[in-house]
């Protein structure tokens, strides 16, 4: 009788454990979880793909989505949940896109006061100067952490890592991490932002979007056109011409270029060759 409620015991139990192990990687939540480097700390939230908990086996592509300013986090805030609510985070929660683009997506989370790439404020009009050899910043430094250890420890496709940011900040820092480590993307999504020309040649071999509008005015489209100029004269091939949006704000830019036909089916086509 012992044996029977012992061998009963371990059956309910490791049922009870796959069913946890199935609810922990449920599609339709965002996991709250957290990175740590030398005792710092980058928090972030996580979606898996459906099947993900029924095949340890396969491998995904690996999404990383960078919020704007409009998501940032108060100093201390833990899994801050503001950049849900951004057009590409709906769009990935969308079945039919998770039917279609089966992927690991993170949202990592920034706070006040700190950027994903070192950007400074000039004058006049608030337009931002970008360094042309930025340090990098507290969250940037654990973004690229952070992707090392998805790599090391997901079953990630190496092949398949994709960049998307948003806005000036989002924008900005995508481009940024893609300069300084370029052999980790297959491709990158820049809506709004920018980096100093002379970074560019870095970019050169990377599949590159860029999306600007005459609205913003923080990183005017002047700046995001000569990112492309210069990549041009760099011999790049892979980016395509600015996707230029009139008379739409930073949010409208996000949202026109998450909501435009074929966004997602241009990332997931790329491959690192």
């Amino acid at each position: 009788m012992k044996s029977y409620c012992l061998s009963m015991l371990l059956f309910v139990s490791s049922v009870l454990a796959s069913v946890g192990f199935a609810a922990e990687k449920d599609p339709n939540i965002f996991y709250g979880r957290s990175f740590s480097s030398d005792g710092d700390t980058l928090f972030y939230r996580v979606m898996y793909p459906k099947g993900y908990a029924d095949n340890t086996k396969k491998k995904y592509p690996l999404v990383l989505v960078l919020h704007g300013a409009d998501a940032l986090a108060k100093q201390g805030q833990r899994y801050n949940a503001k950049q849900l609510s951004s057009p590409v985070a709906e769009l990935f929660a969308q079945n039919t896109v998770k039917d279609s683009f089966p992927a690991i997506v993170l949202y990592p989370q920034c706070e006040e006061g700190d950027h994903w790439a070192e950007m400074g404020v000039s004058t006049p009009g608030n337009v931002v100067a970008f360094p042309e050899d930025p340090e990098q910043t507290y969250s940037g430094d654990l973004l690229e952490g952070m992707v090392k250890y998805y790599i090391k420890h997901y079953p990630v496709d190496e092949n398949r890592i994709y960049l998307i940011g948003l806005g000036a900040l989002g924008g900005s820092g995508a481009l940024d991490l893609a300069a300084r480590k370029p052999k980790y993307f297959a491709a990158v999504v820049s809506l709004g932002g920018a980096i100093h020309p002379n970074r560019t040649k870095a970019l050169r071999k990377t599949p590159l979007r860029l999306y600007s509008s005459d609205a913003i005015v923080d990183v005017p489209l002047t700046l995001v056109r000569d990112v492309y100029i210069e990549l041009q004269a760099a011999g790049a091939k892979a980016c395509e011409p600015v996707f230029e949006l009139e008379n739409k704000d930073e949010a409208e830019c996000v949202r026109t270029a998450a909501n435009s036909k074929g966004f997602l089916r241009w990332i997931f086509s790329q491959k690192k060759k």
